[in-house]
């Protein structure tokens, strides 16, 4: 293994979390004058959603585009991997998915066809209604797909509920392997609907459950660039024990911790709430494991053995520009409280 400093030098570096940063510099958070409850700040960017407060529930709204170069040669794949971050988005929030729509550019029918049974397929794993969209087929077009999903949440899971000393939990599926010449961990093939859908509803019954406070699915920036998207709103900072990660043997620390996995998040929770948690996700075969706590320093510090090495310090870097610290401190100072919906409330 390579020295910590030098790894996580590498990985500052890689593509997925040089594209994350671009964010910051090209999307604007909109003007926060009118936000006067953590509610409404639900809305905004950061989340793995928009979550809408609507009666006595959340209406979670979010979109993925895939590249173009994995529609062009891997249409089928694309289509599923679509429609299966979109409901891991929802998951994150605590939620269960309801429908999703998709739109999306290709050159022939034949590789047309393998994008929409993949979408359609992942559709039918995981109970999600696929309910209408917009297709393009000509010789000129290049290969493009986006998928936008619409969910439901009684208590939400949100990167805003970050605060210091709360634990932080990884969940993985380590039944897998990756999808040839990519980091893409796929735990889906040759598995039922119906696991698939257990194991992504441990995510809404921690939510209901009031023993996680904020969630982060892991994304294609990585198992750390991701931990930086769980703390980047509240500007947190992170002390985290690289041996606690769950990693295949087989597999090196440099290659696992750029995957994208097909089921992967990240939790924080209450120290006393961990094993309860553990136990859940383990029932349903996934693994689950405290790798480190939240602070309040705003630098996220990651430790090997003897080694120890700093990989973000919010205080002077952004990652994705989704910090709402001042807000939530306004908030605050008013007395607003900080806390999910309470009701219950019916899924449709």
């Amino acid at each position: 293994m390579m020295p910590l400093n030098q790894l996580l030098e590498f990985l500052r570096q890689t593509p997925a979390m040089q594209s994350k940063q671009m964010i910051a510099k090209s999307v604007v958070i909109p003007n926060l004058n009118k936000v006067n409850s953590l509610q409404a700040l639900y809305a905004y960017p950061g989340d793995d959603t928009a979550a809408i407060a609507i009666q006595d529930q959340y209406i979670l709204h979010a979109c993925e585009g895939m590249l173009p170069s994995f529609v062009a040669n891997h249409p089928y794949f694309a289509g599923w991997s679509a429609v299966m971050a979109n409901v891991s988005d929802i998951a994150a929030m605590g939620g269960r998915a309801l429908s999703v729509v998709n739109s999306f550019w290709h050159t022939n029918v034949e590789h047309a066809q393998l994008l929409m049974q993949g979408m359609q397929d992942a559709c039918t794993a995981y109970d999600v209604a696929m309910i209408g969209g917009h297709s393009n087929i000509a010789e000129n077009y290049q290969p493009a797909l986006s998928v936008a999903i619409q969910g439901t949440a009684q208590k939400l899971l949100s990167v805003l509920h970050v605060k210091p000393q709360q634990k932080i939990l990884i969940a993985l599926n380590l039944q897998g392997q990756f999808h040839p010449n990519t980091v893409y961990w796929k735990c889906f093939e040759r598995v039922s609907g119906r696991i698939l859908q257990a194991q992504l509803s441990v995510m809404p019954q921690l939510a209901q459950q009031g023993v996680v406070y904020a969630a982060r699915d892991i994304s294609n920036a990585g198992v750390l660039g991701s931990l930086l998207m769980l703390l980047e709103a509240t500007q947190s900072g992170a002390d985290i024990d690289l041996q606690k990660i769950p990693k295949p043997q087989n597999v090196d620390w440099q290659t696992w911790l750029q995957i994208f996995p097909s089921y992967g998040f990240l939790l924080t929770a209450d120290e006393g709430e961990c094993e309860e948690i553990i136990e859940l996700f383990e029932s349903q075969g996934i693994c689950c494991a405290v790798i480190g706590e939240s602070n309040a320093s705003g630098k996220v510090h990651v430790h090997d053995q003897k080694q120890s090495a700093q990989f973000w310090d919010f205080n002077q870097q952004t990652f994705t520009g989704f910090n709402y610290v001042e807000i939530l401190k306004k908030l605050k100072a008013q007395s607003e409280p900080i806390e999910p919906i309470e009701k219950e409330a019916a899924y449709a």
